[in-house]
Order: structure tokens, then sequence, then C-alpha cells
């Protein structure tokens, strides 16, 4: 394989900050993503070199290097086991999102009936009715039950249990008290083990794996334990329910169409490691909508008046409120840096030759908030920017679920799950912030006991 290198045959290295033992810069880009973001594009330019580990990437932070990266005939796969490390692989290395090849080929037709758009649309009567049982529950999550006619609630605290149970119900239909219980107590263990994840150096190597301290693998064999026996006991209970999607999926396990760790894994993504993204990107959208009284009431206006269909409200995307959702996207992109992609053909990237197989990192916090296309005032939050625009020319100038055929699974869902909770909820109730609510970088404070919230 030729080395990155300059087209105009300079003989330079990309530019980009030195290796730091043990994890190069894989933690910033998770837990200070908007600062670094900032940083290294002002040290480094638009392209530069980073390190996941021991492992180096390529950022890209132009849209017209997004553009490039996803065009011509080259194959486009995810990272390789090393930088994701040995729990992680554990967990999910054999979901749908994370195989490569013929494997994901096969395994992502027979998931495509249950998360392709028509179906997530058959969903949204469901999703609504959730959301509107959330809203209305609300109150009883108050901070400060003294107070009358006034629940003061912590955003992500609040919203994280709907989106998690909504998501489980479309595969698992609905659970009794005792399984949301047990559904709930695994995905605890799930979010322990996501910081020991994150925090890994030399672990990710197949060599030093059992490095891990020993209270790491107990849990996460306990996780994976407990989480294949829910699996098989609502499969076992439920095998009259022919047209359940976790009946019908354990069917293509027994007739040998899929493994059980690709379901398994597949469930493990979609639920438990994109409970933070969802929930973030709900409480983002409220917070944003909440700060400004003029978006506020332009949105319950909105919903007023289609308040004789909601349902079909929450499917559409040419509503205030899905500008709502897509400004609070692009101004708090979830991941900031997207996890490490390949492609088959080499590519010229920011004036630089990239050879085949070399791994790409996509800065969504710099596609799209420093990018020209978005205007002189592109770090306010103005839903009404999204009138009028090309949905081609926001294919790459506008970073949200991933790009091409390699999309986030649930984008469809995921859509009507946000509209669906701010129909429910700025349909019932004025929103105010409480307290301090922003950093003195304007960002909203966040939970620290969480990577995204």
């Amino acid at each position: 394989m030729s080395p990155v290198r300059p087209i105009n045959g300079e003989k330079k290295q990309m530019p980009g900050p030195e290796y730091v033992l043990p994890q190069g810069q894989g933690n910033d880009k998770i837990i200070a993503p908007s600062q670094m973001s900032a940083k290294w594009r002002a040290e480094y330019g638009s392209i530069y070199r980073v390190w996941n580990g021991a492992w180096p990437e390529i950022v890209i932070t132009n849209p017209k290097d997004v553009e490039a990266w996803f065009s011509g005939k080259g194959e486009h796969s995810k990272f390789s086991y090393e930088p994701s490390g040995a729990l992680f692989n554990y967990a999910m290395g054999h979901a749908v999102g994370l195989i490569n090849g013929h494997d994901w080929k096969v395994l992502r037709k027979l998931l495509d009936p249950y998360v392709n758009f028509s179906n997530s649309a058959k969903l949204t009567p469901m999703v609504l009715q959730r959301a509107t049982e959330y809203a209305q529950a609300l109150p009883t999550q108050t901070l400060n039950p003294i107070q009358e006619r006034k629940a003061v609630v912590n955003a992500y605290r609040a919203v994280q249990s709907y989106p998690f149970f909504t998501q489980i119900e479309t595969s698992y239909g609905p659970l009794t008290d005792a399984q949301k219980d047990e559904v709930w107590s695994i995905g605890q263990i799930f979010l322990t083990l996501s910081t020991w994840t994150v925090e890994q150096g030399l672990t990710r190597s197949r060599i030093f794996k059992y490095n891990y301290s020993w209270d790491s693998w107990r849990l996460i064999r306990e996780f994976d334990r407990r989480w294949r026996t829910f699996n098989r006991d609502i499969v076992k209970q439920k095998a009259a329910e022919v047209n359940l999607p976790i009946v019908m999926l354990w069917k293509n396990i027994q007739d040998g169409d899929m493994t059980e760790d690709q379901l398994i894994h597949t469930f493990t993504k979609s639920i438990f490691a994109n409970l933070d993204v969802t929930t973030s990107v709900i409480t983002g959208c409220i917070l944003h909508i909440a700060e400004d009284k003029r978006i506020q009431k332009k949105l319950q206006q909105e919903i007023d008046d289609h308040k004789d269909n909601l349902v079909d409200y929450v499917k559409r995307q040419d509503t205030f409120m899905h500008w709502c959702f897509l400004e609070s996207i692009r101004l708090e992109p979830i991941p900031a840096f997207s996890l490490a992609g390949r492609c088959t053909e080499d590519k010229v990237l920011g004036e630089y030759h990239i050879p085949a197989n070399t791994s790409v990192v996509i800065d969504a916090h710099a596609i799209n908030i420093h990018s020209p296309y978005w205007g002189p005032d592109t770090k306010e939050y103005r839903p009404e920017r999204f009138d009028g625009l090309n949905p081609r020319d926001l294919k790459y100038n506008l970073s949200t679920f991933g790009y091409g055929s390699r999309k986030c699974l649930g984008v469809y869902l995921g859509g009507k799950m946000v509209r669906g909770i701010l129909t429910a909820l700025f349909g019932q109730y004025d929103v105010d912030l409480e307290g301090q609510t922003k950093d003195g970088d304007g960002q909203f404070t966040t939970d620290k006991t969480s990577f995204f919230a």
C-alpha cells in the first residue's frame, strides 16, 4: 500500500498531533469533541491525521472531501478489530453496522424489512402513543414536588426511558413490568461497560486484551449471558406471535441465514449503544426549542394546526418541526467524529493522495457548523434556514446519521421518535429552562456521567 502523500509531489507528511500513550487522541474525540475539532482545524488545517490508540486515522472537515470520499466505485467498510477493542467486539463486533463484505450484505437484506421507511411509517401510531403517554406522566418525575402547576425535571434523565422502551417494543412487542425491569437493568450494565470500552489503551489489541481488569470481563460476560437469556426467553414466550420481528428474525437463526451473535450484537448496538445518542438528540431539540420562545410558540401553533391528524404530521419531513430537529442535529452532531471507515479505492482528499483501505473519519462538527454553506449566523439556532434548501445539497453539507448504504439502521424510526416526543411534549406544555443551562462556551451543560448527555 502506498503512503498518504501530497498530490503536488512534495515529500512531507500529513500534519496532526503527536501520538500520546496509550490512547492517542481517541479519548479527546469523545470527551471534548467540539473543542478538539476547533483546535485541530486551527493548528493543522482542513485535513489532518490523529491517533486512535496506536492506529492512525485521517480526519476530513470539508464537505467537498466528504463527497469525494463517498463518490466512485469503491466499497466502503468499517474499522477493524483493534481500534474498537476487545470489550467492544465481545459485545457488538458482529452487529450489522460493524461487519463488512458479503456478511454485511446478507444481514442487511434480512433486517431491511423491519427498519425501512415503509415499516417505520406503520409504527408511527404506536410511537406517537408512547410519546403521549410519556408526556402525560412527565410531572411525576419532578425534582420539586412542592410547586403547583410546574414540574422541574432533568431533561436527559427524564427523556431516556421513552426512546429505550419504544425502540424495544418495535421488535419485541409489549413487555411485562418484570421484563422491563430486567432489560433496563441489563442496559445499566452496558452503560458501565461503555465507559471501560472507551478508557482503553493497549488492551485494544488481541495480544493484550486479557490485560483488562477481572471486573470488566466478569461484567461483560454477565451482560452477554443475561441479554442472550432475555432474548431466548422472549422468543419462547411469544413463539405464537409469528409476525413479531424478534420471532421472525430468530427463525432466520434456526434456518442458518444469520448467526445468533449477529442478531444479539445488532440489537445490542441499536438498543443499548444508541440509547445515549437518541436521548441526546431528543434532549438537544427540547432545550433549543425551550430556549427561544418565538420558536416554541411557532412550533406549538403548527402542532395545533395538525391536531386532527398528528400521526401523518409526525411522518412528514417538510414541517417546521422537522426543521427544528435538523437544526438541533446540525448544532450538536452525535457523534461529533464518525467511526472510522475505509474504502477499497484510492482517493484524493484535501490535496492528498489517500491509499485504499486508509482509515478516514468525518468531523461532523466542522461540516455542520463551520462550512460557509450555512452562512454568517451558523452558530445560531434558526430552523427556518432549512426552508427551500435542496436535499441534494444537504447530502454532504449536513452530517446526521451516516452516509450511503452504511447509514444508521434506525434512521427512519429515530426521526419519528424525535418528532413524536416533540409533538406530545410541546402540544401539552410550555417548556422553560431552569437555572444555568449553558457553559462559558455557549454549550448546554452536560451530565458528566454520560459521554453524550
